[in-house]
């Protein structure tokens, strides 16, 4: 059993942080390794009235597993798989605590469904993030154009609400008020996740293009042309944009990137770049893969310059430089936190209904010009997701890019669009888009709060307070 309740010093410091670099503070921290452990702690937290801050594998870019006081709870040594088995469907199902991460899941998932081939769809591309964290921020992953939302993979959860209740919970509204709530409503012990069968074949394919417009006009043509014809068999699962500034930001690290590190050289004159993920039979693969070739070509991509890769193994590459864009704007900005500690990652999250990709990118490259920011734009090309994300040198720049976010986030709402999508709100974007995110949003999370964390503890500033717009 782990030690409860340590006093903090100096050893956790890092436990105060998280990906977006945005910065907390603490009186104490625990590294509960089972759920009777975690039910005496939070039963003293309870009785204190301390605030408790939940925390997993601190993969987050949004503040929320930074505490903001009080006791630090960290479930990452709840990273045990429980059970295992087929279902009548030919489905499976697997039961983990949250504190696994995504990495060692995929290997007893390997393990235990050997001749069955069977995996979870969920697929963020930040291996090391933990399923209870994924499941707490609703966090999707590359493949959900073909999968659907992370949500629909996740049977069934064990929490432990603000007034000590142990619940189990399978009915979709009753998973709806702790899925994608970033800790509000409690901690979740449990989950049981639902595998389905590997598909027969996967092919990833890299298009490079010299403009920026060719590589956004062929996304747009892919959704007039559609890529989902009955009968090929195969159906394309990931549509991801990269631009020139995040290719050139990653090639500049590529050698510091053990993933990526033997992969080709990108050319210094591309401008843009879009990654598909085809899933299926091989023929229906085949298929899709010509009628792109031929798509990417009429927009000016050189099928020549195209990297493409068959087979899991090769795919998981492809993801790795995928996941070398959001990685590569967080070292930026650890760079320019170190300069100024007030400085932390803004990257939208913002779900866009816009059919011409190409012009709202053009939309947004003009803001930006005209706010004199730095930024790349890069994320799920077909969806309408794109995140942006600024690269700011100075505090200065830094408050511009706030007043940039605060203008688009009003902007989307007006549109019927959606301001957090997977990432979640934390302490940072909650305090950011302030008052934007009253109203409905905000309703709901205080019947959340009343009933099952009354007293507030849980994850305080995360969703529920939206604090003084536009500060950080």
């Amino acid at each position: 059993m782990g030690q409860s309740m340590i006093p903090m010093s100096k050893v956790y410091q890092e436990y105060l942080i998280d990906e977006s670099k945005y910065t907390g503070e603490a009186q104490s921290i625990s590294f509960p390794e089972s759920e009777e452990e975690l039910l005496k702690i939070l039963a003293q937290l309870r009785d204190a009235q301390v605030p408790v801050t939940i925390q997993g594998g601190k993969t987050g870019i949004t503040g929320g597993s930074v505490p903001g006081g009080g006791h630090i709870l960290n479930v990452s040594r709840m990273n045990r798989v429980k059970d295992s088995c087929l279902s009548p469907d030919g489905t499976g199902r697997i039961v983990v605590e949250p504190g696994l991460n995504l990495m060692d899941l995929q290997k007893e998932i390997f393990a235990r469904f050997r001749k069955e081939q069977m995996f979870w769809p969920v697929a963020p591309t930040e291996t090391s993030a933990t399923v209870g964290g994924i499941a707490a921020t609703g966090a999707q992953g590359i493949t959900r154009l073909l999968y659907g939302d992370s949500r629909t993979y996740i049977e069934k959860i064990k929490v432990i609400d603000g007034n000590g209740r142990c619940l189990e919970l399978t009915k979709a509204e009753e998973l709806d008020d702790f899925l994608g709530k970033e800790g509000i409503t409690g901690v979740i012990t449990e989950l049981t996740l639902i595998l389905v069968p590997c598909p027969e074949e996967m092919w990833g394919i890299l298009f490079f293009f010299e403009e920026e417009r060719g590589a956004l006009q062929f996304i747009d043509q892919m959704k007039t042309a559609g890529q989902e014809s009955e009968g090929r068999g195969a159906q394309v699962a990931s549509v991801e944009y990269l631009d020139g500034r995040i290719l050139s930001m990653i090639e500049a690290r590529k050698g510091t990137m053990s993933r990526i590190r033997e992969l080709p050289e990108v050319a210094s004159d591309v401008d843009g770049a879009v990654y598909v993920e085809i899933h299926g039979a091989e023929n229906g693969i085949e298929e899709i893969a010509e009628g792109l070739m031929e798509l990417a070509a009429e927009q000016g991509s050189d099928p020549d310059t195209a990297w493409a890769v068959s087979g899991s193994g090769e795919v998981e590459k492809l993801h790795a430089f995928r996941h070398a864009a959001p990685e590569t704007c967080n070292l930026f900005i650890e760079e320019m936190h170190q300069k100024d500690p007030r400085i932390t990652k803004l990257g939208t999250d913002m779900l866009v209904k816009e059919e011409n990709l190409w012009g709202q990118v053009q939309t947004y490259r003009a803001d930006l010009e005209e706010a004199g920011l730095q930024g790349c734009i890069f994320g799920h090309g077909l969806e309408g997701h794109l995140h942006i994300n600024l690269l700011p040198d100075s505090y200065e720049a830094y408050e511009a890019g706030i007043r940039l976010f605060r203008t688009w986030a009003a902007e989307v709402l007006n549109g019927s669009g959606r301001v957090l999508e997977e990432h979640g709100a934390g302490k940072l974007k909650s305090r950011i888009y302030g008052e934007l995110l009253a109203g409905a949003y905000q309703e709901e999370n205080e019947r959340l709060k009343s009933t099952y964390d009354p007293k507030e503890l849980f994850n305080q500033g995360n969703r529920f307070t939206a604090g003084k717009a536009g500060e950080v």
